[in-house]
């Protein structure tokens, strides 16, 4: 077949737009430019549905939770065998998460309670946007994601579009962005150009030859759109290839659940292997599932198994002496919103207001720290009679705390909202 210089930059431009959705500006590495502390990074695991917090941080000292869930309060019921993880002060972890538990006792962990944001909203699409950018209101914002934010303030000199990078849920409004464009992938074997043709499928592997070849032995084209166009190819065909080399030496613990959340945690250590060449600085995954109006308690039980599963291998997997990586390591793990206080007519709960974020990492201040490892606990009267558990805790200040105390940069450009005022210093959750 002859493939000439229009027909390659068609077959470019279809390549091109399976990797990325703007052009990259530059594929420098990131070493010599890097901000704040090299090495340390971020997962964020997001339970996306809104995760019933006072079941996975157990109140069972608190008489108000087991009265208004008289069917299926953690306390009474529990499935045969199970019993409630210990914490401190009475609380409870669910009785599936187990490795999470060990975690706590290796004072590895930190409960955030009454995490939301002012006037929280209880609809879904509503408190996952404020999430997103950052901001209460959007019109606040300057059309951003925080992670966005953060991409452009301390990983666009040079650009670096693997200093954040999605895992498995796509391109969230938390990546809008203006001057990088943070990677969205769901695994490292999957992450390739697409240069497939209906007519000849047979040809995908000449077709990267020809295309490869083209890229390094022609010059760039003197006039738009084909300058544009053959930029976004080249750098698409170097992204790739970088990422691919950058990963070649991981091996596989074979710990890691066949679960969702397990494989993508698994591509997280993957490109974990990479972080010397990639500066990767936040990795941002999840699971959705978490929206349980009815039979809640089955439903949750096997969330809870999964994200326990999930976090449970990843932190082996970074703790084993050929990772060593679990002290560079902060895992934040977030929810849009909690659920009621009180069960429905269902079995299962409703959209709620305050939740509890988890924190975890070898840096983190647990509970073999001063604090016990909790922040602002439930108290009877934030049950007793209430809807809702309460707002306590700005999101944004759990988020900000862990930015500039392990990634070691300032946080508060990354939430422009002019009825916000940081209070990063008041969450001690990294040492």
């Amino acid at each position: 077949m002859l493939y000439t210089r229009r027909r390659f930059l068609r077959g470019a431009g279809l390549g091109a737009a399976a990797v990325v959705i703007n052009p990259i500006l530059s594929l420098r590495k990131i070493a010599g430019a890097s901000h704040g502390n090299p090495g340390k990074f971020v997962v964020i695991v997001n339970m996306l549905g809104g995760n019933d917090g006072l079941d996975t941080v157990v109140p069972a000292h608190l008489q108000p939770y087991v009265d208004a869930r008289p069917l299926t309060n953690l306390v009474e019921h529990l499935p045969a065998g199970e019993s409630l993880l210990d914490l401190s002060g009475g609380f409870k972890l669910h009785y599936g998460l187990k490795n999470v538990k060990q975690l706590w006792d290796d004072g590895d962990v930190h409960v955030v309670n009454k995490v939301s944001y002012p006037n929280p909203n209880q609809s879904h699409f509503t408190s996952q946007d404020i999430m997103s950018f950052g901001v209460r209101n959007e019109l606040d914002g300057d059309g951003r994601g925080w992670l966005g934010r953060f991409a452009d303030l301390y990983c666009a000199d040079p650009v670096e579009p693997l200093g954040v990078i999605s895992v498995g849920l796509g391109r969230r409004p938390d990546f809008q962005s203006q001057v990088t464009t943070p990677l969205a992938l769901q695994t490292v074997e999957g992450f390739k150009v697409d240069s497939s043709e209906d007519a000849y499928p047979g040809e995908h592997d000449l077709r990267l030859k020809v295309m490869r070849d083209v890229l390094a032995s022609e010059g760039a084209p003197g006039a738009e759109p084909q300058l544009t166009l053959f930029k976004a190819s080249k750098d698409a065909y170097d992204l790739v290839d970088r990422l691919q080399q950058g990963t070649a030496g991981w091996t596989d613990p074979l710990t890691y659940p066949t679960t969702t959340l397990g494989r993508y945690l698994k591509t997280v250590s993957q490109l974990l292997h990479g972080r010397d060449q990639f500066g990767t600085k936040v990795f941002y995954t999840g699971i959705g599932g978490f929206d349980t109006h009815a039979n809640q308690a089955g439903q949750h039980g096997a969330l809870m198994a999964q994200i326990d599963g999930a976090i449970g291998a990843f932190a082996a997997d970074l703790k084993s002496p050929a990772r060593n990586m679990w002290n560079d390591c902060v895992i934040v793990v977030i929810s849009e919103f909690g659920r009621r206080v009180a069960e429905n007519g269902s079995l299962g709960t409703d959209h709620g207001w305050g939740n509890p974020f988890l924190v975890m990492g070898g840096g983190v201040k647990g509970s073999a720290d001063a604090g016990g490892g909790m922040t602002e606990p439930l108290i009877e009267g934030d049950l007793a009679g209430q809807q809702n558990v309460p707002f306590k805790v700005d999101f944004r200040d759990v988020y900000g705390s862990v930015i500039e105390r392990h990634l070691g940069v300032e946080a508060p450009a990354l939430f422009p909202d002019p009825n916000y005022t940081p209070d990063f210093g008041s969450l001690d959750l990294v040492a």
